[in-house]
């Protein structure tokens, strides 16, 4: 047998010890256990972080789920309140993130957003938790997914049908169908028209469309429902309110009296006309909050 002088003997050593050390990293590194159980591209969240499933298993794949679309009066922008109400564990929120969480205030947090076309900050109070609340009050048997999708500023017409996921159409049915692992679409909130009453020539380059709201949210309304092969799902828009500012919104009562004469079945209006704003054309966070009410007791209606 041959025999090792003293410095082959100190390199074996050496080789043993740093192969030894690194198959010890590589053995409880995350990645390298979830192959070895079976759980490669699980990433389960319980197994990594410590933390339990955001969703408990028992909710999981029951949740009514609701798009909630349109401009910053449906993303929200009223003040935090000090003493914010605890969480309802029967609403959850699909976060920009593309994660699951309890929902709260503000269910349009942009951190970590995935679909930057609908990035709003700052965002603020908004209409869907008093919404999600008001239907569980008297449908306490459901279990409520929120699926923010709207953008501040955008037009009617940016709301048009596109599948491209950098368009608002096509993020927000990209977001419907990563969420709906959880549940079914059981309805569709729409607050938008603001913006499509400004004067034309205040910005050229963008498409507004006050005299031809209602064929353009009809459109929309049909689009969504045979996309998501939901030919029957409610839906509820708001009604634009007031501003203080008439000399802008020089197309106020064009685009109300459009949304009137908006016909659809299973659709249903609320009016806001009568609530406080905060600024020229956002609400209060009260006014918020009875939005949501209407919102609710609209689609509850309409479930009758």
């Amino acid at each position: 047998m041959m025999k090792l002088n003293k410095a082959q003997i100190i390199t074996i050593v050496v080789s043993l010890t740093l192969g030894i050390t690194v198959g010890a990293i590589v053995e409880t590194s995350s990645g390298f256990r979830n192959i070895l159980r079976g759980n490669f591209g699980r990433n389960s969240e319980s197994e990594t972080t410590g933390t339990t499933p955001s969703i408990p298993p028992k909710y999981q794949g029951k949740l009514q789920l609701f798009i909630l679309a349109g401009q910053s009066n449906m993303s929200g922008l009223g003040d935090m309140p000090r003493s914010p109400a605890n969480p309802n564990p029967k609403i959850y929120v699909f976060g920009n993130d593309y994660r699951w969480k309890v929902a709260k205030e503000p269910v349009d947090d942009p951190t970590n957003q995935v679909d930057k076309v609908s990035v709003d900050t700052p965002a603020g109070y908004g209409p869907s938790v008093d919404f999600a609340t008001t239907v569980l009050k008297q449908r306490p048997d459901m279990v409520i997914g929120l699926i923010p999708c709207a953008k501040g500023g955008s037009t009617i017409h940016e709301w048009r049908r596109s599948l491209d996921e950098n368009t608002l159409y096509g993020s927000c049915l990209k977001r419907v169908r990563a969420a709906s692992v959880m549940g079914n679409v059981a309805g569709i909130l729409f607050f938008q028209g603001e913006i499509d009453t400004v004067n034309p020539k205040e910005d050229p380059k963008r498409k507004f469309s006050a005299n031809e709201w209602a064929n353009k949210f009809t459109a929309l309304v049909k689009n969504w429902r045979s996309d998501l092969k939901l030919p029957n799902v409610p839906v509820v828009f708001a009604q634009i309110g007031s501003n203080t500012e008439p000399e802008r919104f020089i197309n106020w009562k064009v685009v109300q009296e459009q949304q009137s004469k908006v016909k659809l079945p299973f659709t249903a209006m609320i009016k806001t006309n009568d609530l406080a704003l905060k600024d020229y054309v956002h609400f209060t966070t009260e006014s918020y909050q009875t939005i949501g009410q209407r919102f609710g007791k609209a689609y509850l209606a309409l479930r009758k």
